[in-house]
């Protein structure tokens, strides 16, 4: 069935953490593996100087997606390193995933469209692909009813329905601008809704987490379902 991985760009500020991934992922490359990678502090640089060079949200969108792309090649060549059965181009489009997917176990890639989370793109390529998980490591380790920095008093979430995901959602209020999205938008819960796609969040500081999730089937995070 495959497995699509959503890390969070945070993963790309340390070597050892890229590197340890990329381990991850070679272990699992014979099961077909989508890895989607966020922009994380380097999108965010950028998209504030687009931001304010330029006043155009769609600039800083622009930038965003090509600092998550830049990142998937960072990736993508890791694991070539490791001798893996890597495709040596970025997908830009659901159209060219679903090529580079028939022809090798592993496909990187970044954001898509501008006005998308990588968050939603990771959701429409386990959608395109008929793949009904998305493990998303993120950069804090679970759902909760609120922003944990915060609010001291925000509960960890460890399992949810998609309607109780939207209803703390519409409490809170998802932004859209490039650069602010939530863990996880509207947008990709809608996807996750029409076509039965659940998500595992878990905490992308720590690589441990993923391997038990993929050996063991243990989620020691949130498990959203539809």
């Amino acid at each position: 069935m495959g497995i699509v991985i959503k890390l969070t760009g945070r993963v790309f500020n340390s070597e050892e953490l890229v590197s340890k991934y990329a381990d991850i992922i070679a272990e699992e490359a014979g099961k077909g593996v989508v890895v989607v990678t966020g922009g994380g502090d380097v999108a965010r640089r950028y998209i504030e100087m687009a931001r304010k060079l330029t006043g155009r949200e769609a600039a800083a969108d622009m930038l965003g997606i090509w600092a998550s792309r830049l990142n998937a090649l960072l990736m993508m060549y890791t694991l070539l390193a490791r001798g893996v059965n890597v495709y040596l181009s970025i997908p830009e489009t659901l159209q060219e995933l679903g090529k580079a997917y028939s022809s090798s176990k592993v496909i990187v890639m970044g954001g898509l469209q501008p006005g998308q989370s990588t968050t939603m793109v990771s959701v429409l390529a386990a959608e395109y692909l008929g793949i009904g998980t998305v493990v998303n490591c993120s950069n804090i380790d679970a759902l909760y009813t609120d922003d944990p920095s915060k609010n001291p008093n925000a509960v960890k979430i460890w399992r949810a329905k998609l309607s109780e995901v939207e209803g703390i959602l519409s409490r809170e209020g998802v932004r859209s601008f490039a650069g602010t999205y939530e863990l996880i938008d509207e947008w990709a819960l809608q996807i996750m809704r029409r076509s039965n796609v659940s998500m595992v969040i878990l905490d992308g500081r720590d690589p441990g987490k993923l391997i038990k999730y993929l050996r063991y089937g243990d989620i020691d995070g949130t498990l959203i379902t539809p």
